[in-house]
């Protein structure tokens, strides 16, 4: 599965888990809307690591425990160079 649809599967999920509405997360993280549904609709293919940071801090999750999920450790793991 490719890189890009993972993360935004588990940002996804945290984000239902804490019962966040998306335009919450985007005020608390200080995201436009757009940007963080670019990242929720696969439409970016770039991912700033910076942005994905300010996501997870407004979601309450470190870094190390988001990619320590056991999703991000298989073989089948991709990335689009597209």
């Amino acid at each position: 599965m490719l890189l890009n649809r993972l993360i935004s599967e588990k940002l996804e999920t945290i984000r239902k888990e804490k019962w966040l509405g998306v335009y919450t997360l985007c005020n608390k993280a200080v995201i436009s809307y757009e940007t963080y549904r670019s990242i929720r609709t696969n439409k970016n293919k770039d991912i700033y690591i910076r942005t994905l940071l300010i996501i997870l801090r407004a979601l309450e999750v470190r870094p190390c425990d988001f990619f320590g999920d056991t999703i991000f450790n298989g073989d089948e793991l991709d990335i689009d160079f597209k």
